[in-house]
């Protein structure tokens, strides 16, 4: 299995926003091969991390396409910094 863990930083009065996005990708990232689990941790003090684990790490390295396109269409003004990536064999 193959983890990607990506940190965000934003406003934390955007936080509750931001939460109903990452609930609407995660049923997105459902739908896709290889998808095992996905997690939203939100700090409540305007930082949130995205945990997905798939099978394999092509898979996960395609969900990294679909997430900057989801974010860039949905969050850009929310979350306007990239995040920090680590990624990983799980």
């Amino acid at each position: 299995m193959y983890g990607i863990v990506r940190t965000y930083k934003y406003d934390k009065a955007n936080g509750d926003a931001i939460a109903r996005f990452a609930a609407e990708f995660h049923e997105i990232l459902k739908q896709h091969e290889g998808y095992v689990s996905h997690y939203w941790i939100d700090s409540g003090d305007g930082e949130g991390v995205s945990m997905a684990i798939w099978d394999t790490k092509e898979e996960a390295e395609a969900s990294s396409f679909l997430a900057g396109g989801f974010v860039h269409d949905h969050l850009l003004d929310l979350m306007p910094n990239p995040p920090r990536i680590i990624e990983g064999q799980v």
